[in-house]
């Protein structure tokens, strides 16, 4: 137990007390349901291109990383697949030159806390074309790769 600054102790709730599980209706998982499910769907043949795209590169493997998809190279993360706001988003490392002209894009935006280092997120429904994704990816994989990966490239 702990003691309060004012030096009684802090009440403990008992061993056996569990917290409720939230009960939601029958009707409102069928409401959701529907949703859940065509989104997974697009995210499912979105991911299956992503990962034919990363894992066709030297050395490279699928990692669950912060409950989503990640594609390493080694140990280090080159590129990612998640949802944001709602839409199916790609995270890849970029040339800050490269990185600082896409963002001006509105389908582009600096990734959360790496975003300073050039990586950038992309709404994969507004990608141009898988031609666009693979060059991205690319341009990610080469920039993170170690020299002796790179080299099984050429």
């Amino acid at each position: 137990m702990k003691t309060s600054r004012k030096g009684g102790r802090a009440s403990k709730a008992p061993a056996n007390a569990a917290t409720a599980p939230t009960k939601v209706s029958a009707k409102a998982k069928a409401k959701r349901a529907p949703a859940a499910k065509a989104a997974s769907s697009g995210a499912k043949s979105a991911l299956a291109k992503i990962s034919a795209l990363c894992l066709a590169l030297p050395e490279t493997k699928l990692t669950m990383t912060w409950g989503s998809p990640h594609f390493r190279v080694g140990e280090k993360i080159f590129c990612g697949f998640g949802e944001e706001d709602g839409k199916q988003t790609l995270g890849v490392k970029l040339r800050m030159g490269h990185a600082q002209a896409l963002v001006q894009e509105p389908r582009f935006w600096p990734s959360k806390y790496v975003g300073k280092h050039g990586w950038v997120t992309m709404d994969v429904k507004q990608r141009k074309s898988w031609a666009e994704v693979a060059a991205l990816i690319r341009e990610s994989y080469e920039l993170v790769a170690p020299r002796a990966s790179r080299a099984k490239l050429r």
